[in-house]
C-alpha cells in the first residue's frame, strides 16, 4: 500500500493533532502500518498509509540502526534486502 506523500491536515502526528489518537496509533505501529483515515472523513476510499505514522516508524528504524537514514528509500531498500534473503 503506498504511503501518503505528506501529512493530512487531520493527522494525529501534526503538532496540533489529537493526542489520544496519536497514542493509540503509536501503541500499534511496531506491529502494523497505519492506514490514513483522512479520505474516509470525505467519503473516499482509504488507499494509502499514514505519512505521520510512517515518519515515526522510519525514525525508530533509523535509531535502531535497521536503516541508515529515516527515509522511504532506505525503508524500501531494506525490504528488498530482506525479501532477497
Amino acid at each position: 500500500m503506498p504511503v501518503m506523500t505528506s501529512r493530512c491536515t487531520t493527522c494525529p502526528f501534526n503538532p496540533d493533532g489529537d493526542p489520544h489518537t496519536r497514542q493509540t496509533v503509536l501503541n500499534r505501529i511496531l506491529e502494523a502500518s497505519q492506514i490514513c483515515h483522512h479520505p474516509a472523513l470525505h467519503d473516499k476510499p482509504e488507499t494509502h498509509l499514514c505519512r505521520g505514522a510512517r515518519d515515526v516508524q522510519l525514525e525508530l528504524m533509523h535509531r535502531l540502526k535497521v536503516i541508515p537514514e529515516p527515509t522511504d528509500t532506505a525503508w524500501a531498500e531494506k525490504w528488498k534486502e530482506i525479501g532477497d534473503a
